[in-house]
């Protein structure tokens, strides 16, 4: 499939989902995976995404091209409860909450935007839902190994795909605490072509050098040249939301793309 097919498949969050992420994410990693200074009022970060299973072919240069719909996300509140805690500080809420559970995949450091944040990881079955981040401070990794020719793990040869929050308005239920303010790629799309990204992965650290940064309708059917591991040298991928923000629908417009390559 053509990755930015993939990626398009990434453009549609759902409306609670919205809700509960002002921007990654957002981000939909899909996705991923590549979450930016939005305006606030929805949730921006990438949704779950569910893909066609592709059908197996014979042919070696055949690649799936998974579509994407939305899909039923857990309720969230679109308002805090009485007497929540309300945060507005990614920094305040990683300094008091940490990151969820599950988030020890890898590091994920941007120092040009002032990012450190750690990413867990979320494998795509063959059913092809892509889950989001579980708060506004945290990446996913999406573990594309059910989709062959899409993917990778950092530094092995392939296109590591993240995504992140661009906003977040919701409760951070790993927290317990109610959110409302940028996401953890809020300026993803400040990234220029030179700027040095940093992946902690089983111990060892990657460089990686932004190559591009696009910005896609996420209407684009054309996201599996996004997500294919098909590439010259070992990359990444990073997403987030873009654009106008829907207020009816709870969607943005676009998806913010950044791909990097590996350095020395």
């Amino acid at each position: 499939m053509s990755l930015r097919a993939l990626l398009a498949s990434v453009s549609g969050w759902t409306r609670q989902q919205k809700l509960a992420a002002a921007g990654v994410t957002g981000a939909s990693l899909l996705l991923l995976a590549v979450i930016l200074v939005v305006s606030l009022g929805g949730d921006g970060s990438p949704e779950e995404i569910v893909f066609e299973t592709p059908t197996a072919t014979p042919t070696a240069t055949a690649t799936p091209r998974p579509t994407a719909s939305r899909t039923p996300t857990p309720a969230v509140s679109q308002t805090p409860g009485p007497g929540a805690e309300v945060l507005s500080s990614l920094r305040e809420l990683v300094a008091n909450y940490g990151y969820p559970e599950n988030a020890n995949y890898a590091v994920l450091r941007i120092p040009v935007l002032g990012i450190d944040a750690q990413a867990g990881a979320s494998y795509v079955a063959r059913d092809g839902v892509m889950h989001t981040p579980a708060g506004p401070a945290d990446l996913v990794w999406y573990d594309m190994a059910a989709w062959p020719g899409m993917g990778g793990a950092p530094g092995q040869g392939g296109n590591a795909i993240f995504a992140g929050h661009v906003d977040y308005a919701a409760t951070v239920h790993y927290a317990g605490v109610y959110y409302r303010g940028q996401a953890v790629f809020s300026q993803l799309k400040l990234l220029s072509a030179g700027d040095i990204i940093e992946v902690d992965y089983a111990g060892q650290t990657y460089r990686y050098q932004v190559a591009w940064r696009e910005q896609i309708a996420e209407s684009d059917t054309s996201w599996g040249d996004i997500w294919s591991s098909n590439v010259p040298v070992d990359s990444i991928t990073l997403y987030t939301c873009g654009g106008d923000f829907d207020f009816t629908s709870l969607t943005y417009s676009d998806r913010i793309v950044v791909r990097a390559e590996r350095v020395p």
